[in-house]
């Protein structure tokens, strides 16, 4: 059995490793929420899993009939909101909104409920099948997803049953979450990709464990974000922090180091500045 796990472990840490070196438009977002899905709950048999994000677009299939792309986006977006709000009952968690199986992709499908980010990832795993343009946005607080039909545009929030959302509920949404006096920007309703939605999926794990002082397990999950991103010079500074709490100084300093390497071959001069301070002065601890 653990020789069994341990090959697990080995196959999903390489499918994610080997995700962080393809372009975004080449990436599957439900086979890699579901590889991050086994992580946590080692041993789950997989097949199932697919065969109902499969059942998911034949019906939705069905349920558009015609070119799916052609179609009015509220036609769309509500035959898309009718299968899985509707049909299959995929819902917000409002009760328990911090249970932890809100972030796994399995857990969601067992019980029909779910983060507004993994709900999200089922629309969106969906209308890829369906050849649907619909993107994650960058909305900060509450994953929102836009739909794109012939010249028009629709927002729609998977967490309330993929109702669609107006400038003024966004803005009100916005505000629920950062305070009144918050202000509905461009860069809230640019379009984010696979990768970044990944990203936020497992944000929401690494908070929660850092919440939880569980820093083993919020080194963990730094590393599956490190394999999906390797390029994320915040990633490696944010290792680098986990490192230190754990007394591992020299991996510490290779984190540190890293980031400053990506921060400053990518220009991002604030994160390389805060890993040099930081590998200073952990030095000066160790000498």
């Amino acid at each position: 059995m653990i020789a069994a796990m341990g090959s697990e472990d080995e196959e999903t840490e390489h499918e994610l490793r080997a995700a962080g070196n393809l372009p975004d438009a080449d990436l599957d977002i439900a086979h890699l929420a579901l590889m991050l899905a086994l992580r946590d709950r080692p041993g789950i048999p997989l097949a199932p899993y697919r065969d109902h994000l499969a059942e998911l677009v034949a019906v939705a299939g069905d349920a558009l009939r015609d070119t799916p792309s052609l179609l009015p986006c509220s036609v769309a977006a509500g035959a898309l909101a009718g299968v899985l709000a509707g049909t299959y009952r995929y819902l917000g968690d409002t009760e328990t909104y911090d249970d932890p199986r809100n972030a796994n992709i399995a857990h969601v499908i067992d019980r029909r409920k779910g983060l507004p980010v993994t709900l999200g990832i089922l629309y969106l795993h969906v209308a890829s099948k369906l050849g649907l343009e619909l993107a994650g946005l960058n909305f900060p607080g509450h994953f929102v997803l836009r739909l794109r039909c012939a010249d028009e545009a629709l927002v729609i929030d998977p967490f309330n049953g993929g109702q669609p959302l107006s400038a003024a509920d966004l803005l009100a949404l916005l505000r629920s979450v950062e305070g009144p006096q918050a202000r509905l920007t461009p860069e809230a309703c640019e379009a984010v990709g696979t990768r970044d939605i990944l990203l936020r999926l497992e944000n929401n794990i690494l908070g929660r464990a850092i919440r939880a002082n569980d820093f083993a397990r919020a080194r963990d999950v730094v590393m599956r974000m490190i394999w999906l991103a390797p390029q994320r010079a915040g990633l490696r500074f944010e290792l680098g922090r986990l490192e230190v709490h754990a007394g591992h100084m020299g991996a510490a300093a290779d984190a540190f180091a890293t980031c400053i390497d990506l921060a400053s071959g990518l220009g991002e001069n604030r994160i390389a500045g805060m890993a040099e301070e930081a590998l200073r002065r952990l030095k000066s601890k160790l000498n």
